[in-house]
């Protein structure tokens, strides 16, 4: 048995670094369950978290040091792009005052200062891995966004954008403001928008389709609404929808030659 009443906590904890770091090691490659993660990585974490838990014990601060929540945060940032859930990451911190009871259940007493700060550490490497995580959903849904607005050239001055899915308002917004960038960029006269991969159209989703158009007709751009099916055509009567005053084709192909027209081009086979 370890005799805590002869010294300090921090100085106990520093006596006993290399065999609490040891212990803490083994138990986080018993219960983390994570084989992926360098065990190199664990152990820089774990010494880094554990030198600064000791500093601040003997600082007598009842705060974490702004190193040490550097390090939680940089723990906390590793986790979650490595898609690791919460509890690993709460586990990686607060199984260190498991470890610690397990080695000196005697002098829990003296510990309070130890197991608050503990506390704080696990309380900080969550709000840091949700603040990480949920910039990681923040960018991986505008990117998919991106991906689900392409515009995409289909002759000099005719560019086609292919809508696909339901158009919220959000996703109009982005189609409207990308839409005009590129007539700006590319100077294009016309553009097509084919709703034949949204499943249906309601009176919001028409009153986006207006509006994109409308303001594409402000930079000097006509657009033309292709891929409109039976089905959906005859909701959209059902519904009192009146496209009349927007030009619209069945299918795109119908749509580029509308186009083709308009600029005075013509495409025939060769003979």
């Amino acid at each position: 048995m370890l005799d805590t009443d002869a010294v300090s906590t921090p100085a106990l904890l520093r006596r006993e670094r290399d065999e609490a770091l040891r212990t803490w090691g083994e138990y986080l490659n018993r219960e983390l369950r994570t084989p992926n993660l360098d065990r190199r990585i664990v152990d820089e974490f774990c010494t880094g978290l554990y030198d600064g838990l000791v500093a601040a014990l003997e600082s007598g601060s009842t705060t974490l040091s702004d190193s040490l929540q550097g390090l939680l945060s940089a723990l906390s940032v590793e986790f979650a792009e490595r898609g690791f859930t919460p509890s690993q990451t709460a586990t990686f911190v607060l199984s260190l005052k498991h470890v610690l009871n397990e080695r000196y259940e005697h002098a829990a007493p003296t510990m309070t200062g130890l197991h608050k700060l503990i506390d704080a550490m696990g309380l900080h490497s969550m709000d840091a891995f949700i603040g990480r995580r949920e910039q990681i959903i923040r960018h991986q849904s505008q990117e998919l966004l991106d991906l689900s607005v392409p515009v995409v050239p289909l002759w000099e001055g005719i560019l086609s954008l292919p809508i696909i899915g339901t158009l919220d308002s959000t996703r109009a917004q982005e189609i409207t403001e990308k839409l005009l960038f590129e007539i700006a960029r590319t100077g294009s006269r016309y553009a097509i928008l084919d709703i034949s991969g949204v499943p249906t159209v309601d009176t919001q989703t028409a009153q986006h389709l207006a509006k994109t158009v409308a303001a594409a007709k402000l930079m000097g751009a006509e657009c033309v609404i292709t891929g409109i099916r039976p089905a959906i055509a005859q909701v959209m009567v059902a519904l009192g929808i009146n496209l009349s005053d927007i030009e619209t084709r069945f299918s795109l192909a119908e749509g580029l030659r509308y186009c083709f027209s308009k600029l005075n081009l013509t495409v025939r086979p060769e003979t």
